[in-house]
């Protein structure tokens, strides 16, 4: 049986939504009639990154570079489900795999600034932070992360005029906690470099 179009269009909106669980089930019913659906082991293999069932992802994932393996999306969650198992290196060579095939993907850049913050690499996950920035300025998790690597490099100002605005848009209520408090730490040190 071929799924259509309207029912991936509405996993995707699933996805979208953060309804991770109910995308996941709606995708087990494609994947038992057609195992090798690369769009439902790709939504799923995103759909388990996000729910943090890295494994899952990754075996998933694997699959499907046996069918297909120049894909920016599938390069992302593989690289970012191997940063949340704290495989930094390997999340690293995956996610500069999908940033050159996508380099204008905001969510890529902001993953491997994310990525090569914890390798050390600070002054490369600045000017990466700063690209995703550039292509989403409206992206809470990337205002936080540049934000974040601001306030590293004691630029206390930048980092506050990047915590206000993203105060000011409907964010999920852990971000706004992580902004408040990222605010009272630097109080003290505003009007410095």
């Amino acid at each position: 049986m071929q799924y259509d179009t309207e029912q991936l269009d509405n996993i995707d909106k699933l996805l979208a939504d953060s309804n991770y669980n109910e995308a996941v089930a709606l995708l087990e019913d494609i994947l038992m009639d057609e195992p090798d659906n690369t769009e439902a082991l790709l939504r799923i293999g995103i759909a388990f990154t996000e729910l943090n069932e890295a494994d899952k992802a990754l075996k998933t994932l694997d699959y499907f570079f046996t069918l297909e393996q120049d894909n920016s999306d599938a390069l992302e969650a593989y690289g970012c489900s191997n940063f949340k198992l704290g495989n930094y290196g390997l999340a690293k060579i995956f996610l500069e795999k999908a940033e050159a095939l996508a380099p204008s993907s905001s969510s890529i850049a902001r993953n491997l600034g994310v990525t090569y913050n914890q390798l050390g690499e600070f002054k490369k996950s600045y000017r990466t932070m700063m690209k995703s920035y550039k292509l989403n300025p409206w992206d809470y998790r990337t205002i936080y992360a540049l934000a974040s690597a601001n306030i590293f490099f004691n630029r206390y100002d930048k980092a506050e005029k990047l915590l206000l605005e993203m105060l000011q848009m409907e964010i999920p209520e852990d971000f706004k906690r992580l902004a408040i408090e990222s605010r009272k730490k630097i109080k003290s040190k505003l009007g410095t470099k």
